[in-house]
């Protein structure tokens, strides 16, 4: 293997993985190097095979995910045209609905995603149509608004998220061919967090997997952080894959931490569902660090104290980058957000702000924002991918027939040639994308359906702008593309993944972790889903934990909130927050 030198960066059992041309289902404890493991995997099937022109395919969770394999594969000078990564939702139109949209009757004439936005609109007006008082229930609970809503989409020619998928596998399980067509093109499939895999996913991949079992296919992940049941996410026993795939797999382990110290192992190991003894193995892994938990402190004091944590991380010399804080939801997180940038002015964010255009990669209007917005001479490869995506929607999903001479070069050039011509973000993005499609040879007056989604996406737009007081400044719109960098504030959900020296977690509270749903309608399953969250908060810091249980925050009828009780049931020696302090 001299000449895969990035092997030699590996211990026995990640290097292992990654030269076993078995099927494996890895169970990878937080911090074992999964994403390295997965990523040199993929490294070292294209080497292996540098000659061959079937692809690797490596399926993640998030985008975030994707784009950071994708980054490690670019340090190490791997062929970007040999490998694939992005989410399910993703491959499915890349390989599935846009090759083969002749073949099914609703998308042939013509298709278009639309997003939460639109979905909710159409609701809205059929709720209103029906005049039914719908509560707190789920709309798509009342048949009559799920019918109306499903009619709506297919009069206007458009498909929602959830379509995508039941659309890929209509196709490769009715359209034989089609799953012996994309098997044929196929080397490996990896999927990258399999616990969070719903059924309709593996069954579209299985089908892929049977029309060719030579496809040699990798799950990872680690079923203790199976945060995303609610949603659908199945984690698959070794048993359950070979009978859905029809194929044998072998299950391998990462069990060393290389990131952590022993006592914070220790900790998040009380959370564990499947007792899997985790050893510390990090250059790290005897410090003490800080570990405190506060279920006495005030709602009304709290900000300030995080406020002093972070000041006080800093000063000993910890990276703002390396800092989190994290609580259940979004609407926790946003006056905390503010909070931090009054408390502490001269400390970078990287926050959860409202932006005037709302990230939504499927969406060719804001692709092309994102190229009128960012810098034209920066991270070249990455603007003629987004090139590559506007062309192949504007012709695939919008079946319209652009000039041979548009490709990616054309599409950036034309943009480049636009310039801010008002000071007002709305006004210009409106005039910019205007005059992109004319150049590009589009007619918006004769194009009806992409039109409609045009004015979705302004209409979206003026509603976030509207709704939530921001400014229409251009430098605020392109702020929405600049990569954030400081102090990270984000959700239990939105940190999964990731590590930092020091997470600070608050809101663990009844109601919150545990979710009211789980707790009101499904009782069973709250210590699970309690202690799966916990882990995966737990098991972010690699040194220092500040968990809060605030006081003072009440239910809508008033009524104190309380710690959640897997939390306090935990006997461990806690570090005193006051002495810290001093």
């Amino acid at each position: 293997m001299d000449d895969m030198p990035f092997l030699n960066e590996l211990n026995t059992q990640q290097r292992q993985v990654c030269i076993d041309e078995n099927n494996i289902l890895l169970k990878a404890c937080p911090g074992s190097g999964k994403t390295r493991t997965l990523t040199y995997k993929l490294a070292y099937l294209v080497e292996k095979y540098i000659d061959s022109k079937k692809l690797n395919i490596a399926i993640t969770y998030t985008n975030r995910a994707a784009d950071e394999i994708k980054e490690r594969l670019e340090k190490i000078e791997i062929p970007e045209d040999k490998v694939w990564v992005g989410t399910i939702h993703q491959f499915c139109l890349e390989f599935v609905i846009r090759p083969y949209t002749m073949y099914h009757e609703r998308l042939r004439k013509g298709y278009h995603i639309i997003d939460e936005y639109v979905t909710k609109q159409y609701i809205e007006e059929i709720i209103e149509e029906l005049g039914i008082d719908i509560g707190y229930n789920k709309p798509f609970e009342y048949p009559e608004i799920l019918e109306k809503y499903q009619k709506k989409l297919l009069d206007e020619k458009e498909i929602d998220f959830d379509d995508i998928l039941s659309i890929s596998f209509d196709l490769v399980s009715d359209k034989k061919f089609i799953a012996e067509n994309i098997s044929g093109i196929i080397r490996t499939i990896l999927v990258d967090e399999y616990q969070d895999t719903n059924e309709l996913q593996y069954k579209i991949l299985s089908s892929i997997v049977m029309a060719d079992k030579k496809i040699q296919v990798t799950f990872v992940g680690d079923t203790d952080q199976a945060i995303y049941g609610g949603l659908g996410g199945v984690a698959k026993s070794c048993n359950e894959l070979q009978k859905e795939f029809g194929i044998k797999f072998q299950e391998r382990e990462l069990d060393g931490c290389y990131r952590t110290t022993q006592r914070i192992v220790d900790y998040y190991s009380n959370f564990q569902l499947k007792s899997m003894k985790i050893q510390a193995v990090s250059d790290i892994r005897d410090k003490m660090g800080c570990l405190v938990y506060d279920n006495t402190i005030s709602k009304s004091e709290l900000f300030e104290k995080i406020a002093y944590i972070v000041k006080d991380e800093l000063l000993k010399g910890v990276p703002d980058n390396e800092i989190c804080i994290i609580a259940p939801q979004w609407w926790l997180l946003f006056p905390l957000s503010k909070r931090m940038k009054e408390l502490l002015p001269d400390v970078k964010f990287d926050a959860p702000d409202i932006t005037p255009i709302k990230y939504d990669p499927m969406n060719v209007f804001y692709l092309i924002s994102k190229l009128l917005f960012t810098e034209s001479g920066q991270r070249i490869k990455l603007r003629k991918r987004v090139a590559n995506e506007i062309i192949e929607i504007l012709t695939e999903e919008y079946k319209i027939g652009l000039s041979e001479k548009i490709d990616s070069y054309k599409v950036l050039k034309v943009i480049n040639s636009i310039s801010p011509t008002d000071e007002n973000g709305i006004v210009y993005l409106q005039e910019a994308i205007t005059k992109f499609l004319i150049r590009i040879g589009i007619d918006l007056s004769i194009e009806a359906y992409l039109n409609k989604a045009y004015e979705d996406f302004i209409a979206r737009v003026k509603d976030r702008v509207k709704n939530n007081h921001l400014s229409t400044d251009v430098d605020v719109f392109k702020q929405c593309f600049k990569e954030k960098e400081g102090v990270v504030i984000n959700t239990f959900h939105g940190v999964k993944g990731e590590e930092y020296t020091t997470v600070i977690a608050f809101g663990i509270l009844e109601g919150y972790i545990p979710h009211w749903d789980i707790i009101i309608n499904k009782p069973f399953y709250r210590e699970v889903e309690t202690k799966k969250l916990l882990y995966v908060v737990c098991s972010r810091a690699k040194e220092n934990l500040y968990l809060f249980s605030e006081q003072g925050r009440t239910t809508q009828r008033g009524a104190p909130l309380i710690s959640t009780a897997e939390i306090v049931a935990i006997d461990y020696e806690y570090d005193d927050l006051e002495e810290i302090s001093k």
